[in-house]
């Protein structure tokens, strides 16, 4: 209850400029996010604290999911979709947030760091599905992992055997099919780099 207290206060000083009504409003939403998420993220193996849901994801959890603290789904328009195969693990950390339409699928590991901001649309996944010859084949998966503070864009496509860097930005509509730096920022199909955050400037979300 203390934490719950704590979290709902630093909301609110975040949104104090807002006219009371529409304060009241964001509280009554958080509170209904966070009293939700329980039962539409049961089927996963770990829900940290203060983990939040709007509206209700798809969830296909045949292996390990593990959602981290203040973690954020927003499935407002399509559900985000959270997939893990037999011998799957999927790890979203502390402070992540999934936009609508989302879909992630893990048949080895996919990790999503903390602070990440992932846009709608966006596809991450450790495999391929079908062989390019043999189409009733699967290849062997190879994990994705996205480091803490990325952000990516809307409709970008993050393929198997990829890590993205701390701090790094994925563009809209990128095909990411390579490991991406720290603080780069990636475009196009396939993605390459096309700028660089100035890691001197970056400041750290504030996850309460």
């Amino acid at each position: 209850m203390r934490t719950l207290l704590h979290s709902l206060t630093a909301k609110a000083s975040r949104d104090r400029a807002l006219p009371l009504p529409r304060l009241v409003a964001k509280g009554v939403r958080y509170l209904w996010e966070l009293g939700t998420a329980r039962l539409r993220l049961r089927t996963a193996d770990q829900v940290g604290a203060h983990a939040r849901t709007l509206g209700t994801p798809r969830i296909d959890n045949q292996g390990r999911l593990e959602i981290g603290s203040h973690v954020l789904l927003r499935s407002v328009n399509v559900p985000v979709e959270l997939c893990t195969g037999p011998h799957g693990t999927l790890v979203i950390g502390d402070g992540a947030r999934l936009n609508y339409g989302v879909s992630i699928s893990a048949e080895s590991r996919v990790e999503i760091g903390a602070r990440t901001r992932i846009g709608p649309y966006v596809m991450i996944v450790d495999s391929d599905f079908h062989d390019l010859h043999q189409r009733d084949l699967r290849p062997t998966p190879r994990p994705v992992q996205i480091g803490p503070d990325v952000w990516i864009g809307a409709k970008a496509s993050v393929l198997r055997g990829v890590t993205i860097g701390r701090g790094a930005v994925v563009g809209t509509g990128a095909v990411v099919t390579r490991d991406v730096a720290p603080f780069a920022i990636v475009a196009g199909v396939p993605a390459r780099m096309v700028g660089q955050v100035d890691p001197a400037r970056f400041v750290p979300e504030v996850v309460a």
